[in-house]
């Protein structure tokens, strides 16, 4: 049975360290646990035979280790959303005319893009919804329809769906339109329904599509009629749930020229823009849309890279019990600052004695702003790509960092040392060894 301080570690590492969020630097798909793998056996393949103390503060520190290392890896992922995610590679669509047309970029290929990709946009019409709005009634007056319990179909797409309810005597025409706009929106089949207020208190019930346009083949975005059944029928005609007012129309708009429909105002244009029409154009003009270096993200992207490094350092610096090998960590984090962070000076950016960098962001601004030359940033990315390999080096075996006695080292000239069958890794193992 397994023992109170086994407890104690999944308790504290349940409450205190598991992160509530599945980031990006967790490994998900089958290459990427395939390494992760193959570095915990090359590791217990490699490494001597260590003492692990049944101590409680060892298993906590091991944890705090490895979190620590996992929040900062997945610091620098945010950091970029290139496939390479120590690219320094910020790259923003532009609109000549962003309030009609708004561009984002989404392309893989940022440095080829610049000044390169793009195109003109003329927007004739834009994607709208289907609209039903139904009779203007007499909002204090009796029910238009008698007492009785009623029914009417509503077909969406290919799906068809049956709505049932009742009016009683005390009922007034509000009363009505308030319990049908509940009966469409609590449903959530596609519409939306909402009261609509006319002059002399009068109300209508109108009934909208949530999507626009119209797929090929197709007459209209939903269906409101009645058929026989047990139920009685007249809502329909009664209330005017049938009224087209708007029909759906799907956007129109010419890419250099080319004409083109879309079902959506929000579509992609060669797998390099993200577009959101907002409005139509003038006949004969045209939106030019484009791909521009994004300075601001650049200095964003390394101010965060630099706060990351310096948060970490810091933390792991932090007062733990006698076997937590604090100082090593630090100085593995601080030795690869040293290694990359040297004549950066034109950037702002400067490694103090303490191991903490200090960046100086108006010089940094400058720098990037007044600089076409890409390899002064080649320090910051081997900077960043250290980083990410340490983070992930110190996620598979954080047990490197807490006191842990050699007991046996492997003979290094057999070549043939294979990794243990029993210990997929110290970090794991350690959480077990009291359980039997």
């Amino acid at each position: 049975m397994a023992g109170i301080s086994l407890n104690g570690v999944y308790n504290h590492f349940i409450q205190d360290h598991v992160s509530k969020d599945v980031t990006q630097a967790d490994a998900h798909r089958k290459d990427e646990l395939r390494d992760v793998y193959k570095s915990i056996a090359k590791i217990n393949k490699n490494s001597p035979l260590y003492l692990l103390s049944n101590d409680d503060d060892v298993r906590i520190d091991a944890i705090d280790i490895k979190e620590r290392a996992r929040q900062l890896q997945n610091s620098i992922f945010n950091l970029s959303d290139q496939e390479d995610k120590s690219s320094l590679n910020h790259t923003s669509a532009f609109s000549t005319d962003p309030d009609t047309v708004v561009a984002s970029y989404i392309g893989k290929t940022p440095n080829e893009d610049v000044g390169t990709a793009g195109f003109d946009i003329e927007v004739s019409q834009l994607a709208s919804q289907q609209v039903n709005t139904g009779l203007m009634l007499s909002t204090d007056s009796s029910s238009v329809l008698p007492p009785d319990n009623y029914s009417f179909d509503v077909k969406v797409g290919e799906q068809e769906f049956e709505f049932q309810f009742s009016i009683y005597g005390t009922d007034k025409n509000i009363d009505v339109l308030q319990k049908l706009e509940k009966l469409i929106n609590k449903a959530d089949i596609g519409l939306s329904a909402e009261i609509i207020e006319g002059t002399n208190s009068r109300s209508a019930l109108q009934i909208s599509s949530k999507h626009t346009g119209l797929h090929p083949g197709e007459l209209s975005q939903f269906e409101i009629y009645e058929t026989d059944g047990e139920l009685k029928s007249g809502a329909v005609a009664a209330l005017g749930l049938d009224m087209v007012s708007a029909p759906a129309s799907n956007a129109h708009f010419a890419l250099n020229g080319d004409e083109k429909t879309a079902i959506s105002n929000h579509f992609t244009v060669g797998s390099k823009f993200d577009i959101h029409l907002n409005g139509v154009t003038e006949p004969g003009d045209s939106i030019h849309v484009g791909v521009k270096k994004d300075n601001e993200a650049l200095v964003n992207h390394i101010t965060a890279l630099i706060d990351n490094y310096n948060s970490f350092v810091q933390d792991v610096a932090q007062e733990h019990d006698s076997k937590y090998k604090g100082d090593k960590l630090r100085s593995e984090a601080i030795s690869i600052a040293r290694q990359h962070i040297k004549d950066t000076d034109a950037l702002g950016i400067k490694l103090e004695g303490d191991g903490i960098i200090s960046i100086d962001t108006d010089v940094l601004k400058e720098a990037v702003t007044t600089s076409n030359n890409t390899d002064a940033l080649e320090p910051i990315k081997k900077f960043s790509e250290s980083l990410l390999s340490m983070a992930k080096e110190i996620s598979v075996n954080p047990m490197k960092y807490v006191d842990r006695p050699v007991v046996n080292y492997k003979n290094p000239d057999n070549k043939e040392n294979v990794a243990s069958p029993y210990i997929t890794s110290e970090y794991s193992g350690m959480m077990f060894n009291n359980y039997c």
